[in-house]
């Protein structure tokens, strides 16, 4: 049964997305976000009084999204300061936690990046000392890699089914002016399988893309939200599933195959939903290989048949399973993790309407998942019309 204090998506914002955006700083993209969020919303800055905000600075308390307490004119009554608890699922779910329990009202989650990456290229691991990152040169592809060699070893998955994934998600950022590659040529699986080997059987264009950029959205109540002009969109069902900390010791297949299914199950039990209900996947894409995997984790099909599962027009408008209908990852951009919340957000595009070429006609639930095998943890959400 619905309640006054039920958690509800009422404003979003995406920066743009580029390789880079010289001359930008990490501060100054949030503060766009947040200003383009609360706009969304209709609401003022001083209603905000739970706060989710990375802390780029200068200045204030590294890390601390208390520091944001001056720009939004008012103490605040909760804040969330682990940088993956200002993004995305983990922190639309702990945010809607605090909103339920009455520690708050309003809350705004974001972050953003604007350089620098370090000289490789790799974006995770430098400097995080991460132990088989930092000494020894793995990166976020290797560990995704190990666990796809390794599906491909034990059920024959091709590297033709992951290129064709990867090539129906870059077609459909073409068509999204928020995507990095909007405007691009048609990529086919040719494309895939002829660009460089990033870590095999992982080709560069098998991979997301690296970018700078931003993102933000506003959460209050359920009682609240039906006071503001904006469509809101309920948080109807969430969970989380962690293997082992974030990079850490290179995954094994055995131990990440399922990964996320519990947390499924949980989400879907919130929701009083099944994923036969879902209209929309807003799939987490680090690489081609992990969607497939998250399709056989979803119970779509069975273990090591996803290859076969995602052929055709499946993951397309026209098909039965809509997937990262902006381009996700692949075309548009991940950034460290304000990407986290670029999921979220186009689930709530979706359920509001509107998108044009890219909608899903009446579509009413949408499942949003972040991160996966190779990062060994998976986080899930729910999202319908409130």
């Amino acid at each position: 049964m619905a309640s006054a204090r039920d958690p509800v998506v009422v404003g979003v914002y995406l920066t743009q997305q580029a390789r880079t955006l010289p001359g930008r700083t990490s501060h100054e993209l949030l503060i766009e976000a947040v200003k383009g969020a609360i706009a969304d919303a209709g609401i003022d800055r001083r209603d905000i009084d739970g706060v989710a905000l990375d802390w780029p600075g200068p200045g204030g308390a590294p890390g601390d999204s208390a520091s944001w307490a001056p720009y939004f004119g008012a103490p605040l009554k909760w804040v969330d300061s682990h940088f993956m608890d200002t993004t995305g699922v983990r922190g639309v779910l702990k945010a809607g936690a605090a909103i339920s329990a009455g520690l708050c009202d309003t809350v705004v989650i974001g972050s953003a990046r604007a350089g620098p990456f370090n000289t490789t290229g790799a974006a995770v691991g430098s400097g995080m000392g991460l132990e088989w990152i930092d000494p020894y040169g793995a990166s976020t592809m290797a560990y995704f890699a190990l666990v796809a060699r390794r599906h491909m070893h034990q059920f024959g998955t091709t590297s033709q089914q992951m290129a064709h994934v990867a090539a129906v998600i870059r077609n459909h950022g073409r068509t999204n002016p928020e995507a990095a590659l909007y405007g691009g040529e048609p990529v086919t699986i040719e494309d895939i399988l002829a660009s460089p080997m990033i870590a095999d059987p992982l080709h560069r264009l098998d991979c997301c893309l690296m970018n700078e950029g931003g993102a933000a959205l506003i959460m209050t109540t359920a009682e609240r939200a039906r006071d503001l002009a904006v469509k809101g969109v309920r948080v109807a069902g969430g969970a989380m599933e962690f293997a082992q900390g974030n990079y850490i010791n290179p995954p094994l297949y055995r131990d990440v195959r399922t990964l996320g299914q519990a947390a499924l199950a949980r989400a879907f039990g919130q929701a009083g939903l099944s994923v036969a209900d879902v209209d929309v996947f807003c799939i987490y894409d680090p690489c081609s290989f992990e969607v497939l995997r998250q399709f056989e984790m979803l119970g779509l099909c069975g273990e090591g048949e996803g290859g076969d599962f995602v052929a055709g027009d499946r993951l397309t408008l026209k098909g039965d399973c809509p997937t990262n209908l902006d381009g996700g990852m692949l075309a548009g951009s991940w950034t460290g993790t304000s990407q986290l919340t670029g999921k979220v957000i186009e689930g709530v595009r979706q359920i509001r309407g509107g998108l044009g070429a890219r909608q899903v006609t009446d579509a009413e639930v949408a499942l949003v998942t972040n991160a996966g095998s190779g990062a060994q943890h998976l986080e899930t959400l729910l999202l319908t019309g409130s």
